[in-house]
């Protein structure tokens, strides 16, 4: 997990400057991480994880000048581990993880003789 991790983690570090020449750009990490160890007879071990990143852009641009995409990222990693020694232990992980990014560019186009 430690090398995924870190390589997610670089990926996103080397995209850093292109997004920073975005004029709205927006970027969103999550990470979690849990760890649980049982020893003995009916343990119970329960692990669970909600992450959720809404990114949202509404862009009007005017005078003719056309919309450009701004850049949107989302990271969420998610480490659930567990161990139980014994009898009759249970163990139950769950992880959710939700990304919506929604954007709208709306140009406006001016007669081809306008002057500004």
């Amino acid at each position: 997990m430690k090398k995924s991790t870190l390589s997610i983690l670089t990926a996103v570090i080397a995209l850093s400057p292109l997004t920073a020449m975005a004029q709205d750009a927006q970027t969103s990490i999550q990470t979690n991480s849990n760890a649980a160890s049982a020893v003995g007879t009916g343990n119970l071990v329960i692990q669970n994880t909600d992450q959720t990143s809404l990114q949202d852009q509404l862009n009007l641009d005017a005078y003719g000048i056309p919309s450009t995409p701004n850049a949107q990222t989302s990271v969420q990693v998610n480490a659930n581990e567990a161990a139980a020694t014994g009898n009759f232990n249970v163990i139950d992980q769950n992880a959710t993880q939700t990304n919506i990014q929604g954007q709208v560019d709306v140009n406006q186009y001016l007669p081809h003789n306008f002057q500004y």
